[in-house]
């Protein structure tokens, strides 16, 4: 016989770790975090602005509400858990659902929209409604001075939001 005695094991070895990459992603399933259900809304911001709702629905209302929309890879760990940290970090910030508690100042929020930070990279790339062009975040940050101003949140958090 003239094989390579080595190709049995490297074939071996790559079979296993085949096997525990697979065995590994079917117990990250049974990690928790991600899997978390909406929270009740206590307080709905109050739009005064029908455009500018629909436009914060379409680009924040998945991260900054408490009416998430799950899409099927968002069941899924990893991409679970990425999904969770950025909707706990923007309700945090923001929670249009919860406008009878403080809430970042007009002025944080409108530079984020602006500033084309808000909706962030990750979420555009599978969102393409989010994706605003200049008039659009215009029009958002206009719509979000008139929410403030006609229903302001119970208060402002401090340290900037």
């Amino acid at each position: 016989m003239t094989g390579n005695p080595e190709r049995p094991s490297r074939k071996r070895w790559l079979g296993r770790s085949a096997l525990g990459l697979v065995v590994l992603f079917g117990l990250i399933q049974l990690v928790p975090y991600g899997h978390a259900k909406n929270p009740p809304v206590t307080k709905a911001a109050v739009w005064p602005s029908a455009a500018g709702q629909a436009l914060a629905e379409n680009a924040c209302y998945d991260c900054h509400s408490n009416l998430t929309k799950q899409w099927w890879a968002t069941e899924v760990a990893p991409a679970s858990w990425l999904a969770q940290a950025d909707v706990d970090g923007g309700r945090g910030a923001l929670n249009f659902s919860e406008w009878d508690k403080p809430q970042a100042g007009v002025d944080d929020v409108v530079e984020s929209v602006l500033s084309s930070s808000m909706p962030p990279i990750q979420y555009k790339l599978f969102h393409s409604n989010s994706r605003l062009s200049g008039s659009q975040r215009q029009q958002l940050a206009d719509a979000l001075r008139q929410l403030y101003a006609s229903d302001p949140p119970a208060g402002i958090k401090q340290g900037g939001g």
